[in-house]
């Protein structure tokens, strides 16, 4: 049997196992005889892949980027113009990573580093063309990203392989061993920087919510309605991210089983045998 429709046809049976045990009667329930994480992500990497909608939604951020950019452009700044862009799924593609960890059952960070050492993901839709529109007008790029400090050599050869601008040591910032978040590498840049926008696939690649918790980023979204589209552009990752990690209580170290489970209690879902929605997670009324 080929290899990968042999993966394949295993990663299926995994899941059917476990949904298996849900039914559509009363709480749904998990089966610890096998987790299937890794497996879960297909349908996540399949769509951020192949799905003409992504890049639509790259596009439409980096589009309404340049509008932002322009309507700066026309007022005076007393400062150098900067922004400040996360790079993993929102400059660079990732998925060919996460695709591997669908099709083996992995999950992060097996083989993490490796994929940064080889240096071979390929730019987001939208964003080359914005950046050279912004390097040419005269904005400071700034690549601040929670990859570590020890893989700076690799983020920079694949930013500069991709032709990417403004790709140097003192343009990347990556995480020091004293972070815990991004927030005092944007406090440096702001400070001899005009900061017109911000660009990542996480809520934490603009500010710290004050709470990480599913409601707590809920509530930082609501609080910071009007920076959406404006300072603040959000790009799609529906691969991982702080919503994975808030279903977990920010704990990535609990078993796979309780993970599994967390996934699932947080579902809203329709019940045809009591004609219900029920199980409505703590950011509906």
């Amino acid at each position: 049997m080929h290899k990968l429709r042999k993966i394949t046809m295993e990663a299926g049976a995994a899941t059917l196992m476990t949904l298996s045990v849900l039914g559509f009667g009363g709480t749904a329930t998990v089966t610890a005889a096998k987790t299937d994480l890794g497996n879960q992500n297909t349908m996540a990497v399949a769509w951020y892949q192949t799905s003409a909608e992504c890049k639509a939604l790259y596009l439409q951020g980096y589009n309404v980027a340049r509008q932002n950019l322009n309507q700066s452009l026309a007022q005076p700044s007393d400062q150098p113009r900067a922004i400040i862009l996360d790079i993993d799924e929102t400059v660079l593609d990732n998925s060919p990573y996460q695709a591997y960890n669908a099709l083996h059952n992995g999950q992060f960070p097996t083989y993490w580093n490796t994929w940064v050492s080889a240096a071979k993901a390929k730019p987001v839709p939208g964003a080359k063309d914005f950046l050279d529109y912004a390097n040419q007008n005269g904005v400071q790029i700034y690549y601040v990203s929670d990859r570590t400090t020890d893989q700076l050599k690799a983020a920079k050869k694949n930013l500069v392989d991709q032709g990417l601008p403004q790709a140097t040591n003192d343009h990347i910032m990556l995480k020091g061993k004293k972070d815990k978040t991004k927030e005092s590498r944007r406090q440096a840049i702001e400070r001899h920087n005009n900061v017109i926008m911000l660009f990542g696939d996480s809520l934490t690649d603009f500010n710290d919510p004050q709470s990480a918790s599913v409601k707590g980023r809920y509530n930082d979204v609501l609080k910071n309605t009007n920076q959406f589209g404006s300072k603040y552009i959000v790009l799609p990752c529906p691969m991982y991210g702080g919503w994975e990690a808030a279903l977990y209580g920010n704990d990535y170290s609990i078993s796979d089983a309780k993970k599994n489970q967390a996934r699932k209690s947080h579902l809203t879902y329709f019940n045809p045998k009591t004609n219900k929605v029920e199980n409505k997670t703590v950011t509906e009324p």
